[in-house]
């Protein structure tokens, strides 16, 4: 049996047109959970359920950029951005990337132009007490991503009024340095429930080794997210329908996981609660050292999909984990194709939380042009096709065929390197500063 690229790009449909956006917290990620609960039901899935996590929903509800001898801009807030509904205003500064070198005395009061993502880089522009910030979109063509400031960003150094433009309107903007502008915007928080989806296939010689084969399902704000994620997780369901009937030696574990796109909070919850009960089964004076295994003991590896469906594009495989699973890739890619490159680094998607936790990764993903729409309205249905899903999903099948579902011993070791290691910690403290290890008994 076979993966079928139609069935896999109608579940796309089906997420991205049928449903639409699919921001975690909000009621259309709650409707696309259910579908994808009840299309594992329909394969065969008795046990399909939804797991709820706490997420922190920032919406906005209005927007207004005003220059003067321009007048009304077309602009986008970020989400997670101070409030400023009577609206802000102030000369219009240029301080490119935001670095502590381009700030300074000529900050206070301004509207700045930043192109880049703000983040950390909220912590010295705020020292300077701008009216507020504009960020410019370097990529041409393109409506403007509302990405979040970060919540971890919010919490620790605050926020300012800000919004985001296009290309087109920054290059407006930097030619009207010096004039006042006014900017002006509505929104509200509410902490909201999202909900990854979860289905086991249970081993038939191994039960007690765990492969998760996941992918994300939300999308960001206010784009359909069909090329990331909604084909990658239509991967991921698509291997399910297929291995429900193949069967195998160990425990598969599909995931959809949601929040991927507010900084990996599905994941990030499905991990901590692992090493939570790890640590308080471990402190109990009746586990067993030599023979006791946890849940997060048994998590032997982890098979992440994102990013898939265009045509037009290329494979990639990002591996944490023993050098075995890269050659694995590279061995399988020259037998049977398509060829893949394989980088031995931390993808950024959902694989990274339990490689935080000690368990390997290996992630594929296809890069090409279309991959510049990601995040924006841009991710459309239209993008995405069943040749492009078929061509990576009948390799991530065979994959785990190869390697998981059908040999007697899983020939990878269940550890990290020390460099790979770093590399996922750094990740975690640099992008959202943040360490997985921390508050886990939380």
């Amino acid at each position: 049996m076979l993966f079928d690229g139609e069935r896999a790009l109608e579940t796309v449909r089906r997420l991205t047109v049928d449903v639409g956006c699919r921001f975690a917290g909000t009621d259309n990620e709650r409707r696309a959970a259910e579908l994808l609960r009840d299309l594992l039901v329909e394969y065969g899935y008795a046990d399909a359920r939804l797991d709820p996590f706490p997420i922190d929903l920032w919406q906005v509800a209005d927007e207004r950029l005003e220059v003067d001898g321009l007048g009304e801009l077309p602009c986008e807030g970020l989400l997670g951005s101070e409030d400023a509904p009577q609206g802000v205003s102030g000369p219009l500064v240029y301080v490119e990337g935001g670095e502590e070198c381009n700030l300074g005395e000529h900050c206070r009061g301004a509207i700045l132009l930043v192109v880049a993502e703000l983040g950390r880089k909220i912590e010295a522009i705020r020292r300077w007490d701008p009216a507020g910030v504009v960020v410019l979109e370097t990529t041409p063509h393109l409506n403007p991503r509302r990405h979040n400031i970060g919540h971890e960003a919010r919490r620790r150094f605050g926020a300012l009024p800000a919004v985001r433009v296009r290309h087109d309107v920054a290059e407006r903007l930097l030619r009207c340095r010096g004039r006042r502008a006014t900017l002006a915007l509505r929104s509200w928080h509410t902490e909201a429930q999202a909900f990854n989806v979860i289905a086991d296939l249970p081993g038939s010689t191994h039960p007690d080794e765990i492969v998760v084969v996941c992918g994300h399902m939300d999308s960001t704000y206010d784009g359909p997210g069909t090329l990331d994620n909604a084909a990658g997780t239509a991967v991921v369901w698509e291997l399910a329908r297929v291995f429900r009937r193949l069967g195998s030696r160990r425990t598969l574990r599909f995931v959809a996981f949601s929040g991927e796109e507010q900084g990996l909070r599905g994941s990030i919850h499905y991990a901590k609660r692992l090493r939570r009960d790890d640590q308080r089964a471990k402190k109990d004076k009746d586990f067993v050292p030599s023979g006791g295994r946890t849940e997060l003991d048994r998590h032997r590896l982890v098979v992440n999909v994102d990013v898939q469906g265009a045509l037009l594009a290329t494979n990639g495989a990002w591996i944490t984990g023993h050098p075995d699973l890269g050659a694995a890739v590279r061995l399988l890619a020259a037998e049977s194709g398509p060829f893949f490159t394989v980088h031995e680094a931390c993808y950024s998607s959902d694989n990274a939380p339990l490689s935080d936790a000690g368990v390997p990764a290996v992630s594929f993903g296809r890069a090409g042009p279309n991959n510049f729409y990601g995040h924006t309205d841009g991710d459309a249905f239209e993008l995405c096709s069943a040749e492009g899903l078929q061509a990576s999903g009948r390799f991530v099948q065979e994959f785990l065929r190869r390697y998981v579902t059908e040999p007697r011993m899983l020939p990878f070791p269940r550890e990290i390197p020390d460099e790979h290691r770093r590399h996922v910690q750094n990740y975690f403290k640099e992008r959202f500063m943040l360490r997985l290890d921390e508050g886990v008994e939380d």
